[in-house]
C-alpha cells in the first residue's frame, strides 16, 4: 500500500515546465527560445541566436 500512495503523490505533483531550447544554425550552440532570432535576408531564412545576429549585421 505504501508503494501505491507514493505513485499517487507523484502523479498529483505538478510538473515544472522545462525550458524550450533551439540550436543556432550558425554557431551550433543550444540556446533558450528567448534568444532566437530569424535573419530574413537569406533564402532560406536562418534561425540564429541573438549573438550571431549582432555579428551578422
Amino acid at each position: 500500500m505504501a508503494a501505491e500512495t507514493s505513485k499517487e503523490e507523484t502523479r498529483k505533483k505538478k510538473q515544472e515546465p522545462s525550458e524550450i531550447t533551439f540550436n543556432c544554425q550558425r554557431c551550433g550552440r543550444q540556446k533558450p527560445l528567448q534568444e532566437m532570432r530569424s535573419v530574413t535576408r537569406f533564402v532560406p531564412v536562418l534561425i540564429v541566436c541573438q549573438d550571431c545576429q549582432k555579428e551578422m549585421q
